[in-house]
């Protein structure tokens, strides 16, 4: 029996070897790598703690390396159930968004394997705010922003540096619901709610304080647009 189980063992451990070796030969397959955004590019904290419970339940910007067996075990558990976030690798899920988006200039969108082999190199190479960074210039906000920092100065007249945390909510749930995002200032009486179903969420999932939710919850609505004659509100 010993024996038979240490057959086993090794049986797993050349399995594994074989699943990273194929991890390598993907890897250097890609036509390139994208290179991380400058420190200067990154989200300041408020904006960053909304836009991270897009993707992670937990509040801990934190990216844990991934391993290709882990990402097959994600992958099948996919297809037979859909797993809850909170049963994927701590920052893969935004990995796997970034490198969805990403792709060689001048080249097609990613095939899924190669996709999957970007977002493990992305959790082995990124911090949580290189990713975040590099997503948050790809959101649509309508007006043709895809890019939060300038949305900020567009909505709301103030650079992301100086967003409470009442505004970085409202500005990430403009991305909520596909209508909206042409003219987001057209449905500003179903922001709130959004908004204020994110910042929950946040409080549930211990990325905000009761306090903190509090507080943010009772920041009025108001976007600093210019008048809605030079942005008119298509018909209901």
């Amino acid at each position: 029996m010993g024996l038979g189980l240490c057959a086993l063992g090794l049986m797993f451990v050349g399995l594994l070897a074989a699943m990273e070796g194929m991890y390598q030969v993907l890897l250097r397959r890609l036509p390139s790598l994208p290179t991380p955004p400058s420190a200067t590019d990154r989200l300041p904290a408020n904006l960053a703690r909304v836009y991270w419970s897009l993707y992670e339940p937990g509040g801990s910007m934190t990216v844990k390396p991934v391993r290709p067996w882990t990402v097959a075990w994600t992958v099948t558990r996919t297809i037979v159930s859909k797993p809850s976030r909170m049963d994927v690798p701590p920052g893969w899920t935004l990995a796997d968004t970034v490198a969805r988006r990403w792709h060689p200039e001048g080249s097609a969108l990613l095939l899924l394997h190669e996709r999957l082999t970007l977002g493990i190199w992305l959790t082995r190479h990124w911090t949580a705010e290189e990713l975040l960074a590099f997503e948050a210039r790809r959101m649509p906000l309508g007006h043709g922003l895809r890019d939060l920092p300038e949305a900020a100065r567009h909505y709301l007249g103030k650079e992301a540096s100086d967003l409470t945390l009442a505004e970085a909510a409202l500005l990430v749930t403009m991305n909520d619901d596909p209508r909206w995002r042409k003219h987001p200032e057209c449905f500003i009486d179903r922001l709130q709610p959004r908004r204020d179903g994110r910042l929950r969420r946040m409080r549930m999932a211990g990325s905000l304080t009761p306090e903190e939710e509090a507080e943010a919850r009772a920041w009025p609505v108001v976007l600093d647009i210019a008048p809605l004659a030079r942005h008119p509100c298509p018909p209901p």
